[in-house]
């Protein structure tokens, strides 16, 4: 722009008679400011100006560029984009060669004459100023445009569903995650109902007439089907209607957690009652039990003997389920031990035992003798609870008339390692489950019965001990699980028989 603020600029003739570029720079040495003045003689030789340096505007005679300047324009803005100001010199007064070349590109046309000289200074300052003027109107649009395109992808970016009702409860704007639920096309959504995608109103009139009336949003909760959804809704005035944007975002998995928390805290609850009322049982048990051994030193009589030995073994029994009731849900520190693998079994049975007998259930142990490892004692037993729990539950909804679970424990010398194979007689785990039952929060139990924490819980317990824990369909029918655990240094032991039981 020849101006005051800019001057100085570089402008090309295509002029090849030396008068005529005399007069050119005489007038621009008047009034053009500074500005610096090129002439080529000929169309190509301007183009190739154009392509080695920096031009700020072009003056251009119609008849010397040849075919009318037209062939000269279209090399012009194929070689430059339309991004240099072009005034055409015409030497006739054609209205219709003017309007043409205005309409291939020109900013503007002037006469070839000594009078219309003088005025090549202003109109060259215009073409400039207003060519720079459209360069930055055009870039504040591609920036708005680049800034829209930008907000839109970041929110089709989001996974929550984003939407624009009217008053009407109709569509007007969506993110591609909304779209995508219903298998459709932004573009396809628009001017929907919300209710004919969902098949159900999943709007709150209440929440939507208080954000209208005060502007402040508001949240709900909506249940859809298997699926919970929180529903922020924001109001938006655009002219003199009101507008809301909705947000839905899916906290099914947010709410189980949540509920899981909560049963883990009544749990280490009933776990702190557990532990108080074995101890107050516990009292009157050791009572009994001292009492019954002296009745029993007392007596000669063979018949009350045998009385007092099954008050004796029922108390032991008490004793000993107590016991494993303490162990279970004493709170400590993890520390490591060597422990027998086949003990560590034998109280999770026996803690199950009454369970285990309503049910039908038949436990087998088909031991190793050699099953001592170094590990916290507590955590394998809930380990090898988890596991008997699934395999209790599996049975008794597969509606068995008779239960079987079987613990095999085994000492593999060459690895020094103890092998745990737990089996049941269940329906066994669906295939598409397989690679996901380890996963938290994972659960083919119905709500409220099963947490999804059991197995991922036993899977970080043997990982943090060194072993390995894996889920299979045993080829006899039911579900299998392997436990492998190394002995840890000291823990092997001498070999003798295996042996066998059932219990």
């Amino acid at each position: 722009m020849l101006s005051h603020s800019k001057s100085g600029h570089k402008i090309l003739f295509v002029e090849d008679q030396p008068e005529r570029s005399r007069l050119i720079r005489e007038a621009f040495d008047r009034r053009g400011r500074g500005a610096r003045l090129e002439f080529v003689p000929s169309a190509q030789a301007a183009i190739d100006v154009i392509k080695r340096e920096t031009v700020d505007a072009l003056f251009f005679n119609r008849i010397l560029c040849g075919l009318e300047g037209y062939e000269f324009l279209q090399d012009l803005n194929r070689d430059d984009g339309g991004s240099l100001p072009v005034v055409m010199i015409d030497a006739r007064e054609d209205t219709e060669a003017a309007i043409r070349a205005i309409r291939d590109g020109i900013d503007d046309c002037v006469a070839d004459d000594e009078r219309a000289v003088e005025a090549y200074p202003a109109v060259a300052e215009r073409a400039i100023a207003r060519h720079e003027a459209g360069q930055v109107n055009s870039e504040r649009s591609r920036a708005i445009i680049r800034s829209q395109k930008q907000w839109m992808s970041i929110l089709d970016a989001i996974t929550d569903y984003i939407f624009v009702l009217d008053d009407r409860h109709r569509l007007l704007k969506v993110n591609h995650a909304f779209a995508a639920a219903f298998g459709l096309h932004p573009r396809e959504v628009v001017g929907k109902q919300c209710s004919d995608l969902f098949g159900t109103d999943i709007l709150s009139e209440v929440s939507l007439k208080d954000t209208q009336h005060d502007g402040k949003p508001r949240t709900y909760e909506k249940a859809i089907g298997e699926e919970t959804y929180q529903i922020s809704i924001f109001s938006l005035r655009e002219g003199d209607r009101f507008v809301t944007i909705h947000v839905m975002k899916n906290i099914t998995e947010l709410k189980r957690l949540k509920d899981q928390l909560h049963h883990a805290d009544k749990l280490a609850s009933i776990g702190l009652l557990v532990s108080g009322v074995a101890h107050e049982i516990n009292n009157p048990l050791t009572g009994t039990i001292a009492y019954a051994e002296l009745l029993n030193m007392k007596t000669a009589d063979e018949s009350m003997k045998q009385d007092i030995a099954k008050i004796l073994e029922s108390a032991e029994r008490c004793k000993k389920i107590v016991d494993n009731l303490l162990t279970f849900s004493r709170q400590r520190a993890p520390s490591k031990s060597l422990e027998s693998i086949n003990d560590i079994i034998d109280r999770v049975i026996d803690l199950r035992g009454y369970w285990l007998r309503s049910s039908g259930i038949e436990v087998v142990r088909d031991y190793d003798p050699v099953s001592t490892v170094f590990i916290d004692a507590q955590q394998i037993q809930q380990v090898v609870l988890n596991i008997l729990l699934n395999a209790e539950q599996a049975i008794v909804d597969s509606g068995q008339m008779k239960g079987l679970i079987s613990f095999t424990t085994r000492y593999r010398k060459a690895d020094r390692r103890v092998m745990i194979r737990v089996t049941d007689n269940g329906p066994g785990i669906p295939q598409r489950f397989l690679t996901r039952i380890f996963d938290p929060f994972f659960t083919t139990k119905p709500v409220g019965i099963g947490t999804g924490l059991g197995l991922s819980i036993s899977h970080g317990i043997v990982t943090e001990h060194g072993g390995t824990i894996q889920a299979e369909n045993a080829e006899e029918g039911g579900a299998a699980f392997t436990i492998e655990l190394p002995t840890g240094a000291g823990a092997l032991q001498s070999e003798p028989e295996r042996t066998k039981g059932a219990a």
